[in-house]
């Protein structure tokens, strides 16, 4: 399936890719629809907007569950592949929201001023054990989301709008804007030491 928003009148679809076939449509209100996501499990639909409220819709029925009404925008939003957490930047004052997946209860805020004003993507490890994101200064940081204690930070460098993705075998890659890819690991441990000296 394929969700998609955009639109200004607040409408959300999901769509069966195979068929063409329109499997739900949600008008959540007018005003734009600026993100979706699938959670890990493909059941629920997260959307961004309208306005400042972050909402899920459960693909099966239809329900609209109102995740936060007034967090603002969010560019991004993440799901651990277990399926266990959701997380998501913070627009307003820099750092991370971490929610439980299932019943998306906010857990925990995680304030870092080195993430304010930088617009760098989030990514979760295979396993969920770690979060890990850019911050203004070039900098890979890593979160535990069930405890968010700082695990570590690593290199230097990195522009602040790069992509973060974890490999199965538990590195690192770390994409930055100047066309720079740098890979680190294993992100298994918490000490992370670059490979091959970051390059």
């Amino acid at each position: 399936m394929i969700a998609t928003g955009g639109s200004d009148d607040g409408t959300v679809k999901v769509t069966e890719i195979a068929t063409g076939r329109e499997v739900r449509s949600v008008n959540l209100g007018t005003g734009m629809v600026p993100a979706v996501e699938f959670d890990a499990k493909g059941k629920n639909v997260v959307v961004s907007g309208p306005g400042s409220a972050l909402n899920a819709i459960n693909v099966d029925t239809g329900e609209v569950t109102v995740v936060n009404a007034a967090i603002g925008y969010l560019p991004e939003y993440r799901f651990s592949a277990d399926g266990r957490f959701m997380a998501a930047r913070m627009s307003r004052g820099g750092g991370l929201v971490i929610w439980d997946a299932k019943t998306w209860k906010e857990l925990r805020r995680i304030r870092s001023e080195a993430m304010a004003d930088s617009i760098g993507y989030l990514g979760f490890s295979r396993d969920g054990r770690y979060v890990a994101a850019i911050d203004r200064e070039g900098r890979l940081h890593f979160w535990d989301p069930a405890t968010g204690a700082d695990v570590s930070t690593v290199g230097k460098g990195l522009a602040s709008a790069g992509q973060v993705e974890f490999t199965h075998d538990g590195r690192v890659l770390a994409a930055s804007a100047d066309g720079t890819i740098k890979v680190f690991g294993p992100s298994r441990a918490p000490s992370l030491a670059p490979k091959d000296g970051g390059k």
